[in-house]
């Protein structure tokens, strides 16, 4: 299923530059790093031996650092240009346009989860994803306009997961 990562990228790129406001992408490149460190953390922290979710391995070229390093920096980054590109000023409409973001990326993890290229463990599964999902949007939101803020909720939820689902720390 090389050909569904393929297309998850290309669609979003070509998304990004039609729709995004990619010309001004500095204005969400702290976010865009934020979603990257946070991703690559993840990674780290449960070094390879307790995934809540495991992006899956397509072959012996596109590996399972690969498929992270794809989602970090082409699909997170043009996920982000196009939620913040779009976000309305109202408080009200922000709220129905992070509902809808939020079940896009849900709909994009189903597409994904039914196509076996994530994998759940450890007590972890859709249902969570589907509260992460929405959690995440709220945060890259938080964050575009409270950056320090949203750091230490990030590092309140980190440990709320960690503590929950008993993941153990690295050891080096």
């Amino acid at each position: 299923m090389l050909l569904l990562r393929t297309a998850l990228c290309l669609i979003l790129l070509l998304c990004c530059w039609k729709w995004g406001d990619f010309n001004n992408w500095e204005k969400y490149y702290p976010t865009i790093l934020y979603m990257i460190v946070n991703q690559l953390l993840y990674n780290f922290f449960v070094d390879g031996h307790y995934f809540l979710w495991k992006m899956e391995s397509e072959n012996f070229l596109l590996d399972r650092t690969f498929s992270v390093l794809v989602a970090a920096f082409i699909i997170f980054p043009c996920i982000i240009i196009l939620f913040l590109s779009h976000l309305p000023k109202s408080l009200t409409k922000q709220m129905g346009y992070i509902l809808l973001w939020g079940f896009i990326l849900c709909g994009i993890e189903g597409v994904m989860y039914l196509a076996e290229k994530i994998t759940y463990h450890h007590g972890w599964n859709y249902w969570w994803s589907i509260a992460f999902n929405f959690l995440m949007v709220i945060m890259l939101r938080f964050h575009y306009f409270k950056p320090i803020s949203a750091w230490f909720v990030s590092f309140v939820f980190t440990a709320f997961f960690v503590i929950y689902f008993h993941v153990p720390l690295p050891e080096h």
